[in-house]
């Protein structure tokens, strides 16, 4: 069918947690296939509430912080020190988008369980770099964290990343498209920033009530990464049951490598409903969190493993969201 006959639908993505800078609703259209831009929504109105009686009123764009640096249909709280989940409120996202009023079914904050310790592991393993679509494996570190699961109900955990790193580039080496030496004199080193997601997923069936060692939550190839120095944050989330469904089945569709061994493709079901029109499809998740944060930083210098100089010939200011300005506390 043409997009004329096709149909498209509200996305919903959005975060509400005990960590302020975690928190934002991200609006667009799921457009029809052969449609080429993201639509994304500027004008709806957007806030939460609890069934404790607390509001929270979210606006388009403004200061995404570190954690959001792309903000295209973003929205965050108008007064974000003040936009908290409470552990045990009951929180619900209203959206109101072009005359149609939407809401998500109301979730429970769950008390954040705390990372105990992060170390890493080398390995090999098949990623693609942010951007690109290239995927071939390559040399890095698995992340693992340790934790004490809770030991009465059960519990969901999920795991997001915020990544800092510093890379050495060759601008002396640039090459024009018809190869010619043209060396440059700016700029070799540059900082860059990324939020990391994989929709990784566990549940506590098997270790209920137990220290949990070694669970691995991210790879980090040695290229680009860990050239120099790299402070990664981890978030731990304590999801709702539904929620690690929904996950889930993301993860499971996300590693799947069209193989007869992949499982079979799953209907996405999400948390977000039209309060006039519940037979309007409405696509995404609105995952209400508690979190812990643990901060690591990794050196070139401590990798006892032989890692080959990153290469880029060229000014490094021409990796996508690269800056000279060195981060705080670096």
């Amino acid at each position: 069918m043409g997009k004329m006959k096709q149909q498209k639908h509200l996305a919903v993505e959005g975060s509400f947690t005990n960590i302020p800078e975690l928190n934002y609703v991200r609006l667009s259209y799921a457009q029809p296939y052969d449609y080429p831009y993201n639509e994304f929504i500027t004008d709806a109105e957007v806030y939460v509430t609890s069934s404790e009686g607390e509001r929270y009123n979210f606006v388009y764009g403004g200061d995404g912080g570190d954690f959001y640096s792309n903000t295209a249909g973003s929205y965050f709280p108008e007064f974000p020190l003040d936009a908290i989940a409470q552990i045990g409120h009951t929180y619900t996202l209203h959206v109101v988008a072009n005359g149609r009023t939407y809401q998500s079914t109301p979730s429970t904050v769950k008390a954040p369980v705390p990372i105990d310790s992060i170390h890493f592991e080398v390995d090999e393993q098949v990623f693609s770099f942010k951007g690109y679509q290239e995927r071939k494996k390559w040399p890095g570190y698995k992340v693992l964290v340790d934790y004490h699961d809770p030991g009465k109900d059960a519990n969901f955990l999920r795991w997001t990343f915020f990544s800092r790193f510093e890379v050495n580039t060759q601008p002396e080496e640039y090459r024009t498209p018809s190869g010619a030496h043209v060396p440059k004199e700016c700029c070799a080193r540059c900082f860059l920033e990324e939020k990391l997601d994989r929709f990784k997923v566990v549940n506590d069936r098997l270790v209920n009530g137990r220290r949990v060692i070694n669970q691995e939550v991210l790879f980090l190839p040695f290229e680009r990464y860990l050239g120099i120095k790299h402070k990664l944050k981890v978030y731990q989330y304590s999801v709702t049951q539904d929620a690690y469904n929904f996950f889930h089945i993301m993860e499971q569709q996300k590693e799947a490598k069209g193989t007869i061994f992949d499982p079979p493709p799953a209907e996405v079901k999400g948390n977000m409903f039209n309060v006039e029109n519940a037979e309007e499809q409405v696509i995404g998740f609105f995952d209400v969190s508690g979190v812990s944060m643990k901060e690591v930083t990794i050196l070139r210098s401590d990798i006892d493993y032989p890692v080959i100089p990153f290469r880029w010939w060229d000014d490094c200011l021409t990796l996508p969201g690269a800056t000279r300005e060195q981060p705080e506390g670096w």
